[in-house]
């Protein structure tokens, strides 16, 4: 976790390890009232930890994009593209490189990761490997146990936005999420 934890620093990711559905509450709470959100997507969050989240957006328009199945496609990307923050689930960390592997099988799960300005991904600590080496095996299982009709969109998310500019400068935000927040779940 520590490796983890600093692969995540270095990458302009702010990680919060949680011990229960409080803590996780609270910080959620915390992260999306310090960014200033007041409209939240949320994508792929587990039943288990589906209570703490909810909780932590009482008073900001959320929407979970499992529920906007069968919305007109215009209607689900107004939603997305309005909204400040999105609130997903991550598959896995990846400590040495600090990535967080995100898999869905949707394109609105996906834009809840990458449109909004704040992104907050929330993974389990079980969940963390050490490298790229153990990573790609569980993407190669996820891959081929997927059926035909419903493939896996796989991303590996290393901090916010970021490009290089012609004078060599590295600069965050200029496109996708400004800020990402990682909630450890440490549950018991």
């Amino acid at each position: 976790m520590k490796k983890f934890l600093e692969s995540l620093h270095d990458l302009h990711v702010k990680a919060h390890v949680v011990k229960d559905e409080t803590e996780t509450r609270e910080v959620l709470r915390r992260i999306l009232s310090d960014e200033g959100s007041k409209s939240v997507v949320v994508a792929g969050v587990p039943d288990r930890y589906a209570g703490a989240v909810r909780a932590a957006l009482i008073g900001l328009r959320a929407d979970v994009v499992e529920e906007l199945s069968g919305r007109p496609q215009g209607e689900v990307i107004g939603i997305l593209a309005g909204a400040d923050a999105g609130v997903t689930w991550a598959t896995n960390g990846v400590a040495l490189e600090g990535a967080i592997l995100e898999v869905v099988y949707d394109d609105s799960a996906k834009l809840a990761s990458s449109l909004p300005i704040l992104h907050v991904a929330l993974l389990e600590s079980s969940s963390i490997v050490h490298d790229l080496v153990e990573a790609l095996p569980i993407v190669g299982d996820i891959v081929r146990s997927s059926p035909p009709e419903r493939k896996p969109i796989v991303s590996f998310i290393s901090g916010p936005s970021k490009t290089g500019d012609i004078e060599m400068r590295l600069l965050y935000g200029v496109h996708g999420p400004h800020t990402v927040h990682a909630v450890i779940l440490d549950w018991r």
